[in-house]
């Protein structure tokens, strides 16, 4: 309860400008290490050194980190549902069962990010910097990453349901139990990727790069590929397709057995909103 009281009032005092952690009187940087918890919803962190910050059982729905440096830090059953942190830098950040549900990434740094059971459901992401990001069990669902890099990334049951990642680039990037079910992935880049076990039902791909991209057991039944390049029949010979598949022209593809478990994602935590920690008790 003490930590809890104690990580409240740090966070007033650095919305009030106050000294934290042995800063000068008039300092921006917040010391590192700094464990917040508790809630503290529209807090204006913007252009904040929060590097190596723990944000744990915490509530920052709504809050403002635009260009905050948040290097390093991790999150822990925190929401940050609503919040912004645009052109902020969160590279080697990472975390754990936690919500960012509509929060503005855009044109953020998340190189080397960690995520599992994390919420972007609906969150904005478009030019944002993802490049060797390790997410497992993480909800992508109606977000959008137009232009965002996920290059050399590993993405374990994740969900892209209707996601608009027009023009993403996702070259050499892992896939393995992923789906794109409505998702408008039009003109985007999977260049090497490996895309075994992914689920491309329903997804949008016309102008998508797929050179190279591994597609063994990939479900294309019903997708139409008409109009992505760098597609082979040997990389057709190892997915699943079916008579409503639609291919380029001189390829054909064919049925797989055994088709009806593939794939299955689950999101689990990822799906549910992180509930914001009760209000702590008045000191005694």
């Amino acid at each position: 309860m003490l930590t809890r009281v104690c990580a409240l009032l740090m966070c007033c005092a650095l919305l009030a400008g106050a000294p934290v952690g042995g800063a000068a009187a008039g300092d921006r940087d917040v010391a590192r290490r700094v464990a917040f918890g508790g809630t503290c919803v529209k807090c204006d962190l913007a252009g904040r050194r929060l590097v190596g910050c723990a944000f744990t059982a915490s509530n920052f729905s709504e809050a403002t980190l635009t260009g905050a440096d948040l290097r390093g830090a991790e999150f822990h059953a925190a929401s940050f549902r609503n919040a912004d942190f645009s052109r902020s830098d969160l590279r080697g950040a990472s975390a754990v069962a936690s919500n960012f549900s509509g929060a503005r990434f855009n044109e953020a740094q998340l190189e080397g990010f960690d995520g599992r059971a994390v919420n972007f459901s609906g969150t904005h992401l478009n030019h944002a910097h993802l490049k060797a990001t390790d997410l497992v069990a993480v909800d992508f669902r109606h977000a959008e990453l137009v232009a965002a890099d996920l290059s050399g990334s590993s993405l374990t049951a994740v969900d892209f349901e209707g996601a608009d990642a027009r023009g993403a680039t996702f070259n050499d990037t892992d896939f393995h139990d992923v789906t794109f079910r409505g998702g408008h992935f039009e003109h985007a880049s999977f260049r090497g990727a490996s895309l075994d076990h992914a689920s491309l039902t329903g997804a949008f791909l016309a102008g998508a790069d797929v050179t190279d991209a591994d597609l063994t057991r990939a479900d294309l039944r019903g997708v139409d590929l008409s109009g992505v390049r760098g597609l082979t029949q040997d990389q057709v010979d190892e997915a699943c397709a079916d008579v409503a598949t639609r291919l380029p022209a001189g390829l054909r593809g064919h049925e797989c057995r055994g088709l009806a478990g593939l794939p299955h994602v689950a999101i689990g935590l990822a799906v549910h909103p992180v509930p914001p920690p009760p209000p702590a008790p008045p000191p005694r």
